[in-house]
């Protein structure tokens, strides 16, 4: 006899956010009498995140499921169910925190390769005629975002620039810092701030070191007050440290969705911190950067009202029209759905490719082979250092796959791996396929999952 249990509660709830998820299969089939949610970040991409959560928690008394989708009963429903609480709420002891926003202009020879890499990536996009896709944009814009923090080639960085005064008269004061960035390289991201600010004696910490190497540096920052700057990427060091000797945060490049870095600037505004906590976020004055944060800054209106304040990731809600009138480009819609419709064998693989590799995966395409074998290998560190793969396997027939091909992708999976599995098949999969891909987590990218996700942000991390 299957138990039941009196109450299940789940914390963290936002991984459960997507309902074809193993973890979020696993717990919605719990029998249990009553159901908790606690999660900080109800919304992170989309109303129907909200939704997946509510139907964990909304259920009759015998445990039967009911299911939402997004709409104003949604909504509604949640609403009755919320039992919100801030940080202020609870933690009346908490200093407060202040946010300064800074709009500062690149410095000149920062500006003259800012300026070159727009003009010769807008020459590029619109060489690319009807074929251009959003990876293309979304290509210039992570060049010139990068261009905002760092010129590698003068060296010049009016943000790390201004960071470096800013330290001067902080740790004079007593004070250290944390330095968050959404890249790690060395020529744009963590591993260029350690190499600029290394008066300071900088720590780095990345989703490339090790558990073990992640705990020391966090010890020995924890332990030695002459490191007098931790620099993190987002990603790997926004969650789940205490930094409370830490009061100064700096985002030197801005994440798409808000709650990201509300999270990140939190490792140090948080129970155990006695000083006041100030967040410096930089946008570049006349740059990529202040175009995105004004679209971004519109949009996040619409959305405001829906669980309280917490903050959708509005980058989601970017149109194609958005994206290319950023750079002045028409979309060119009917041709971009006509090269969709056309585009077969090898071309799927590198639209799977493209839509990987923009969410920073590592891509290795395998030798060419049938279709029943992994066409695609892709691998990433996510955000807590553990390592995720993902074997793919491409499509191109004109037809619904069927369970035969769903069968040859799980037998390929090397064993004892725990690779996600994808099948990308345009066409979409039969009834039996779509049974067994439910049974074995077998993750189907139809057309319209295709083209959703090249309309998505790709820095979001949401790969269905």
């Amino acid at each position: 006899v299957r138990r039941i249990w009196d109450l299940v509660v789940l914390d963290e709830a936002q991984k459960i956010k997507n309902r074809a998820s193993d973890i979020s299969r696993q717990v919605k089939h719990l029998r249990r009498l009553r159901s908790w949610a606690m999660t900080g970040t109800p919304l992170e991409n989309q109303v129907d995140d909200l939704a997946s959560i509510l139907e964990f928690v909304d259920h009759t008394d015998d445990g039967t499921r009911r299911t939402y989708a997004p709409s104003n009963a949604l909504l509604q429903r949640h609403k009755e169910l919320q039992l919100r609480r801030r940080k202020a709420d609870v933690l009346g002891e908490l200093p407060p925190k202040q946010i300064i926003t800074l709009r500062i202009p690149l410095l000149p020879r920062q500006r003259d390769a800012y300026e070159r890499a727009e003009r010769e990536g807008i020459v590029q996009l619109r060489a690319q005629g009807a074929s251009i896709r959003i990876e293309h944009i979304l290509e210039l814009i992570t060049r010139l975002k990068q261009l905002c923090n760092l010129d590698p080639v003068s060296g010049e960085s009016s943000k790390l620039g201004d960071i470096h005064e800013r330290l001067h008269m902080l740790t004079d004061e007593g004070h250290r810092a944390l330095l968050f960035s959404q890249y790690t390289d060395e020529n744009f991201g963590v591993g260029a701030a350690v190499r600029y600010l290394a008066a300071f004696n900088p720590l780095s910490y990345t989703g490339s070191l090790s558990s073990s190497a992640r705990d020391a540096v966090i010890q020995r920052f924890k332990g030695d007050v002459s490191h007098r700057a931790l620099i993190l990427s987002l990603r790997a060091g926004g969650v789940g440290l205490n930094l409370q000797e830490a009061s100064y945060v700096f985002h030197i490049d801005r994440w798409w969705n808000p709650a990201v870095e509300r999270q990140a600037e939190d490792r140090t505004h948080r129970l155990g911190q006695i000083y006041p906590v100030t967040v410096f976020k930089y946008t570049c004055l006349d740059t990529i950067e202040e175009r995105i944060e004004q679209i971004l800054s519109e949009k996040q209106q619409l959305f405001d009202d829906i669980v309280d304040d917490v903050s959708l990731n509005i980058a989601t809600r970017l149109t194609r029209n958005d994206l290319f009138g950023m750079f002045d480009l028409d979309v060119p819609e009917a041709a971009t759905a006509s090269s969709r419709s056309q585009r077969t064998g090898l071309e799927l693989e590198e639209r799977c490719a493209a839509i990987l590799e923009v969410r920073g995966w590592d891509v290795r395409r395998t030798s060419r082979t049938r279709d029943g074998e992994i066409d695609l290998m892709a691998t990433r560190v996510d955000e807590v250092g553990l390592e995720q793969t993902i074997c793919l396997q491409c499509n191109d027939r004109a037809r619904p796959v069927g369970v035969e091909m769903i069968r040859e992708l799980l037998g390929a999976l090397p064993i004892g791996s725990n690779a996600r599995p994808v099948v990308a098949a345009p066409f979409g999969i039969t009834a039996d396929a779509t049974t067994l891909a439910s049974q074995r987590n077998v993750v189907i990218w139809d057309d319209a999952v295709l083209r959703r996700l090249e309309n998505q942000d790709p820095v979001t991390h949401r790969d269905e």
